[in-house]
């Protein structure tokens, strides 16, 4: 793999860890609409026992034979980088420029899932029936109601667990669920002030999430791939409802604002086009 290949997976994996920080937006919807989500699943799904033994051996020939280590690495120290480095730049644009941020991913989801579709062909009432039913599930994300937990080490043990496999999931946003969970902007704050302490506990739980979710994914993809595929899509159209960047209560409302704003907005909407479909390519 050459360095302009690997390059590039790096920059896939920071688009992946800067989608991870907004609630409403998936890491795994990422992967999928940049096109290494089959693989990202697959070298994930290959950790277990003899990967940790290899790990504390040093033995990085077996790792890479395993964990397709050339692939993984620049990918996770990508989603790694972007959430430490990104994580003030995107509490501000959440903030002050929110309806521009979600712009952007709103183009990018949708017009990828449009194409996801279109490549696989939907040829029956079935392949149909799974994207509207992985659509109403997308789309009742909306109406979970946020509840607080308590900061206990277990609790926030538990938040990666359940976050990380949301992360996986194209569609369910792991941010989102942190924000169901009460523990989006606790761990955002944990990330930002790098308490090592919280991160170590959630990292645990993530870690227990990732082994046991995507083997359940990659069986999924394997042995039901058209059926995945139109479930995911159509899941991710559904929530899509989560990032419409204009927002009042949590509730969509018609576009407002300035002319200008407006303008930029759909700007912004149109190119995200383009990125994705440029990124795809690669």
């Amino acid at each position: 793999m050459s360095l302009y290949d690997r390059s590039i997976l790096f920059i896939k994996g920071m688009a992946m860890g800067i989608s991870d920080l907004i609630p409403g937006i998936s890491g795994g919807t990422i992967a999928l609409l940049l096109g290494i989500y089959k693989e990202f699943i697959s070298s994930l799904k290959s950790i277990n026992l003899s990967t940790i033994t290899s790990l504390l051996k040093l033995d990085f020939r077996k790792l890479d034979e395993q964990l397709n280590f050339k692939f993984l690495f620049p990918v996770f120290f990508g989603i790694l980088s972007s959430i430490f480095i990104f994580s003030k730049l995107i509490s501000y644009l959440i903030v002050n420029h929110k309806p521009f941020l979600l712009s952007f991913f709103f183009g990018l989801i949708f017009f990828s899932s449009i194409r996801l579709i279109r490549n696989s062909v939907p040829r029956s009432v079935y392949d149909v029936s799974y994207m509207v039913f992985g659509f109403i599930i997308g789309f009742l994300l909306m109406f979970i109601e946020p509840f607080s937990t308590s900061n206990s080490f277990f609790s926030i043990f538990l938040s990666g667990f359940v976050a990380i496999s949301a992360m996986l999931l194209p569609g369910i946003s792991g941010s989102y669920i942190l924000l169901i969970l009460g523990k989006y902007q606790f761990m955002l704050d944990s990330i930002s002030s790098l308490n090592l302490i919280n991160i170590s506990i959630f990292s645990m739980g993530a870690i227990l999430g990732i082994l046991s979710f995507s083997k359940i994914i990659y069986w999924l993809i394997n042995k039901y791939y058209r059926i995945t595929i139109f479930f995911l899509s159509g899941l991710m159209l559904g929530a899509l409802n989560k990032v419409w960047p204009w927002q009042l209560n949590q509730e969509m409302v018609l576009p407002f604002g300035e002319t200008s704003d407006l303008i930029l907005s759909l700007f912004i909407f149109i190119s995200s086009a383009f990125i994705s479909n440029y990124l795809k390519g690669k």
